[in-house]
Parts: structure tokens; C-alpha cells; sequence
């Protein structure tokens, strides 16, 4: 994604005049998009969503506030280059497949069809409907092929209102993969859609709520560049460890007999439902707690209890944050025990959220936000180990994608990560994983 935005609103206002009086349809919108990104515009109808992308394509004038889209304000616009923007800057894909073609002539014969429509049309299933006119396709096929036709424009700019309203999810999903294909390749795309799974998938969300921007959020900081290879060194764990816990008369085998180790460059998923054993194996392996049998060994030099954060960090699933320090100040806390730089604090807090929220309590923040916060200072000083105790469970699926993300990273820098989660989604994340059942692996 470039550093520049490719689409600036400030103080984006829109007013239409009926009747009865003035409807504020946007009210001093403050957003940005960038070019080679997949934006989302969310909200109920009547929020605002098709109205800013209108405004995005040069359908409709601003009343009030800047849009400025490739450096030109189209605020002030005079007609003329409205009409060169929208031929050669934007292409806007209208919620009403229909509407987005000339009723008698065929796919082919579209006005700038180009010459890759052939292609587009194959990769969305379509190849034998170049020759059909808009009423032979059903409206799923019209909905394609409009975002085919859009594609084949090659403008720098995609608007689409609710390009996936009338797919299946098998062809939404098609839609989505080739959205990504063509951000990777430099193309920007603003999609305003209720569709969980085009949300799930974005890098950017704007929220509206009646023309007020009630949220904006950088979501997927960066796409996954490849899975850890893990198998490297060797760093001990655990062998033969079992641990019980009495309640009243009945003993609880939580621990049973569990052998596992753990490698640099790893990202071991440690799946099972609730109750399973899963904290409990992570707290013996954090040396919180002592195991009834077995034992648990680290090649780090020192008991797993007297290791420093360097050597074996923990995301616990209590976040354990100061609420006395900022949040800047507890991602860098373990650096400030060690007496070591903090110069992997920044970079932190910006890929997973939370550069906005730097200066603020943590109890200032949400319960996801301080989730996120407590990850990253597990992960401040490149650690040797990563326990981390279902770190998605208070996540939305964007930010669910982003610390899968940074976990990543950490295993792909050598750390190992040893992930506990009843997330079935961490086997495409997941050097190996581990089920665990009744207190042993299964």
C-alpha cells in the first residue's frame, strides 16, 4: 500500500434539498484510503455509504468540506474535469447490477471493455457470456460481470456499493480473491457492503452512523508474506508432565502425562475446547505452577520461573497491564526491567492498533485494545519463547487477522510461539498443531 493517501475527505459534508426541508446525508466525514487497499464502508442503510461513494466517484457534489482523490479537490471541480475523473480515475460499480450496463449491447460490446475481459470474465466463471446481453444473465452473473467490466477499465480507482449482495458466498469469496490480487497490484478499492466476510477480508473499515464517522481502523496492517518454517534449535519443553487439582472430594486430572517440545521459528497451535487443559499445560510451562509429575526443561540456562522476559514471554489470558503506565509504557516495561532499548516498542504499537491509543491508561481502552497491548509487550524483546493464552479471543475478525500476524513475525524472527486456542481458523496460521482432550494430546 503507498504512503500516500489516494483519497483525502475533510470535513466531507452532503446535503439534499427536498421538499421538506434540508437531509443531512454526511456530516463532516474525516477519512482516508489509500492507493493498493481493500477499504470497507459500513453501516445500517441510510447511514451514509452510498452517499460518500457517489461523492468519491463524481456522481454527486459535496456541499461542504474537501475531497481531494489522485491530488485533484473535486469539491470545487468544474464539470469538465469531473467528466475526465471519472474516465480516467475512478470507476464505480453501482449497487444495482443492472444499472451498471447498456440493456442491448452484449458483454463484449460494453463501452471500454478492453482487452482483458476475456480473462476477467474466466476468473469470475463467465467465459461463455462475452456475447450475452444484461437481461440472459441472472443477477449474480450481472453482479460479476459489472465488477469484471469495472476491472477491465483499468482505472486506479474501484467504488462498489454492495458488489456481493446478490452472490453466493462460494462466488463472493472469488470476488474477494481477485479484489486482493488487484490491491496487490497497485489498485484501490472502496466498497461500502453489510457482508461479514468482505469486512473479515479488508484492510481499512469506515464506520458510519447517519453521515458521522463513528470508527475508522487500519485492520490488516500488511497481508501474510508466508508462514513460519519453524524446526529449528531445539528450547526444551515439557516431558511425561501431569498435574491434578482436588475440588472437595473429586481429584481433576488437568494435566495428563503431556510431552511436547518446542523449537525456534515455531508457531505451535495448542487447539482444544474450554476445560480441556490447555491453560493449565501453559501455566506449568510458564513455571507458575509446579507439575505433580514429569518436568519441565528449558535449554536457557535457569529454571522456567527465573527466566527474563527475553527468554520466555507470556500473553496470559488475565492481562496483567499497570494501569499506572500508559500504554506506550507497558509495551516497553519488560525493556525497562532489563535495562534494555525499547526500540521494537513503535512498531508494535503500530502494527497491531494501538499508536492512537499510546499515551492512554490501558483502562481507557477497550477490552480488545488492552488484549493487544499485552501482547505486545510479550513480544517487545524478541523473545525465545511465546506463551500466549487464546490472544484472539477478544479480537473482531480484522484484528483476529493482525496478531495471527504479528505471531507470525515473531516465529518468522525466531521466537517460539506456542499459541493456546479453541480457534479451529489457527490451522492456516500454524507451523503444527497440537489437540489436547481431557488433559493429554490427542
Amino acid at each position: 500500500m503507498s504512503p500516500d493517501p489516494l483519497v483525502v475527505c475533510a470535513g466531507l459534508s452532503k446535503t439534499y434539498e427536498t421538499r421538506s426541508g434540508g437531509i443531512e446525508a454526511l456530516h463532516e466525514v474525516d477519512a482516508t484510503f489509500g492507493t493498493g487497499e481493500l477499504a470497507v464502508v459500513v453501516g445500517s442503510s441510510g447511514s451514509g455509504k452510498s452517499t460518500l461513494l457517489r461523492a468519491v466517484a463524481a456522481l454527486d457534489r459535496p456541499s461542504g468540506g474537501e475531497l481531494l482523490v489522485g491530488g485533484a479537490d473535486l469539491s470545487s471541480a468544474s464539470p469538465a474535469t469531473l467528466r475526465a475523473h471519472r474516465r480516467k480515475v475512478v470507476t464505480y460499480v453501482s449497487q444495482k447490477a443492472a444499472d451498471n450496463f447498456i440493456p442491448h449491447l452484449t458483454m463484449r460490446e460494453q463501452p471500454e471493455a478492453g482487452d482483458a475481459l476475456a480473462g476477467l470474465f474466466a476468473d469470475f466463471g463467465l467465459e461463455g457470456r462475452l456475447d450475452s446481453t444484461p437481461i440472459q444473465l441472472s443477477g449474480g452473473e450481472q453482479a460479476r460481470a459489472a465488477f469484471a467490466l469495472a476491472l477491465g477499465r483499468g482505472t486506479p480507482l474501484i467504488v462498489a456499493d454492495e458488489p456481493t449482495a446478490e452472490l453466493d458466498r462460494g462466488s463472493a469469496a472469488a470476488l474477494l480473491e481477485t479484489m486482493h490480487r488487484h490491491a496487490e497490484g497497485g489498485v484501490g478499492f472502496i466498497v461500502a457492503t453489510h457482508d461479514p466476510d468482505v469486512i473479515a477480508a479488508a484492510d481499512r473499515v469506515l464506520r458510519l452512523d447517519r453521515g458521522r464517522v463513528i470508527a475508522a481502523e487500519q485492520v490488516r496492517p500488511e497481508r501474510r508474506v508466508q508462514p513460519p518454517a519453524g524446526g529449528g534449535e531445539s528450547l526444551g519443553g515439557a516431558e511425561g508432565v501431569s498435574k491434578t487439582f482436588r475440588r472437595g472430594p473429586d481429584v481433576l486430572a488437568a494435566v495428563r502425562d503431556v510431552s511436547l517440545e518446542l523449537r525456534r521459528g515455531e508457531l505451535v497451535a495448542l487447539l482444544g475446547r474450554s476445560g480441556s487443559g490447555k491453560s493449565t499445560l501453559l501455566t506449568l510451562l510458564a513455571g507458575w505452577l509446579a507439575p505433580d509429575s514429569g518436568t519441565i526443561r528449558y535449554t536457557l540456562g535457569a529454571e522456567p520461573a527465573d527466566l527474563p522476559w527475553r527468554e520466555l514471554a507470556i500473553l496470559p489470558q488475565r492481562f496483567g497491564l499497570l494501569p499506572e503506565l500508559s500504554v506506550r509504557e507497558n509495551v516497553a516495561f519488560p525493556a525497562r526491567l532489563a535495562g534494555m532499548p525499547a526500540t521494537n516498542v513503535e512498531p508494535l504499537l503500530a502494527e497491531l492498533g494501538l499508536d492512537e491509543l499510546a499515551d492512554r491508561s490501558p483502562t481507557e481502552t477497550s477490552i480488545g485494545q488492552q488484549q493487544r497491548t499485552a501482547l505486545a509487550r510479550a513480544l517487545v524483546l524478541q523473545p525465545a519463547i511465546l506463551l500466549a493464552d487464546e490472544p484472539t479471543s477478544h479480537q473482531d475478525a480484522g484484528w483476529r487477522d493482525a496478531v495471527w500476524l504479528a505471531l507470525e513475525r515473531a516465529a518468522l524472527n525466531g521466537t517460539s510461539c506456542l499459541i493456546a486456542t479453541h480457534e479451529d481458523a489457527v490451522v492456516d496460521y500454524a507451523t503444527r498443531v497440537l489437540h489436547i482432550s481431557d488433559g493429554a494430546l490427542v
